[in-house]
């Protein structure tokens, strides 16, 4: 409790009052002039009991009411900050609801980029992997580059050949020798120097083969194999044809009984000479053929003509010349030579055989046995 410091006001008793009767000397209280007075100490103030009870009460209720402005006042502040961190729970909550949207939208990203990583990674093994090997093949390729070049070109020499023997394809075995002698150029390796003399050699004679005609002979020898069934054999009976009586009437005087017996003595005579007929056979055997059998005879003929086409197409010289050869003595030794027809079959045939000699057709083995010698020096240690 606070204390009044205020001095008292002085009562009016006081031994120190102040005034001119006081500093007089006649009112010294000891007769004595000029002798001071005695110090005596001063009376305590009175206290006022009315103010003094009421200021604590008064300091009491200003205490209370700034305590309550003050807890007031704290409570709304305490109300807005819990308002405001409601609110800023919610969006801190909605944020992290989005945020969990976003991390969960990342993980997939992030798996489906995993999953392309890992395939892409796989992709780029087998990229390597193909690389080396065809880093590996390459340095291999340049290491023995002369001989696959060597062996491409034996490939390609052995496939014109068999198509030149089998088609008789004479450009088309040019163009494949030139493009292997110029692949062989390119390559500059002394050691191929002789395959290159023999295809050169190879393509100087395939330039020489003359140009045949292979559809008119076998234009000949389709004519020849339909004219065999025409064509008479030696067992077979021939008859002569009556002439005709070209002299006609001899004159007025002539009378029918002399044409009559002209007629008659003819056609007896024409039958005693069917009865006797000597002919000259070199093979007796060619009578013992029937006439039934002379179909068979005929067909073997067609089929020994047939064979010398194929030959023919594939211009297999010898084959048709054998052949033809063995057609020839078929008719001279089982059909009449004496017919027009034979003389025809037999000149189509020798056209036949002349021609096909034309259309012989070289090989290409000079240029593979060069080939062969040089893969064998190759091959040796």
């Amino acid at each position: 409790m606070t204390t009044d410091n205020r001095v008292p006001e002085s009562s009016p008793n006081s031994p120190a009052s102040t005034g001119p009767a006081a500093s007089s000397p006649s009112s010294a209280p000891y007769g004595t002039a000029g002798v001071p007075p005695a110090w005596t100490p001063p009376e305590p103030p009175q206290k006022r009991r009315g103010s003094g009870a009421a200021l604590p009460w008064l300091l009491f209720v200003l205490v209370s009411a700034g305590a309550g402005i003050g807890g007031w006042s704290l409570n709304q502040k305490l109300d807005r900050v819990q308002q405001e961190m409601a609110r800023r729970a919610q969006a801190g909550d909605a944020q992290v609801m989005q945020a969990q949207v976003r991390t969960a939208q990342a993980l997939d990203n992030q798996r489906d980029l995993q999953n392309r990583l890992t395939a892409l990674e796989g992709r780029v093994a087998d990229s390597r992997s193909q690389q080396a090997s065809l880093e590996q093949l390459y340095q291999e390729l340049a290491h023995n580059r002369d001989e696959w070049v060597l062996a491409e070109t034996e490939q390609i020499v052995t496939s014109a050949n068999q198509q030149l023997q089998l088609t008789g394809n004479v450009r088309g075995a040019l163009i494949a020798l030139e493009g292997a002698d110029a692949r062989l150029a390119r390559t500059g390796a002394p050691q191929l120097a002789g395959v290159r003399d023999a295809l050169k050699k190879d393509i100087d004679r395939l330039k020489a083969v003359p140009a045949a005609d292979l559809p008119q002979l076998t234009g000949k020898l389709d004519q020849a194999i339909a004219m065999i069934d025409t064509l008479p054999l030696q067992a077979e009976e021939q008859r002569a044809a009556p002439k005709s009586d070209a002299t006609g009437p001899s004159g007025a005087g002539d009378t029918g009984w002399r044409a009559t017996l002209d007629r008659l003595s003819g056609e007896m005579l024409g039958s005693l000479k069917q009865l006797v007929q000597v002919r000259r056979l070199d093979d007796p055997d060619v009578m013992l053929v029937a006439p039934e059998q002379g179909a068979f005879l005929r067909a073997n003929l067609k089929l020994r003509l047939l064979n010398a086409r194929l030959a023919l197409l594939a211009r297999n010289a010898a084959a048709v010349h054998t052949d033809v050869l063995v057609a020839q003595a078929a008719l001279d030794k089982y059909f009449d030579g004496k017919s027009r027809r034979i003389g025809a079959v037999k000149t189509l045939l020798d056209q036949v055989d002349s021609g096909a000699r034309t259309i012989e057709l070289p090989t290409l083995d000079a240029s593979l046995t060069a080939i062969g010698q040089v893969k064998d020096v190759k091959d040796k240690p």
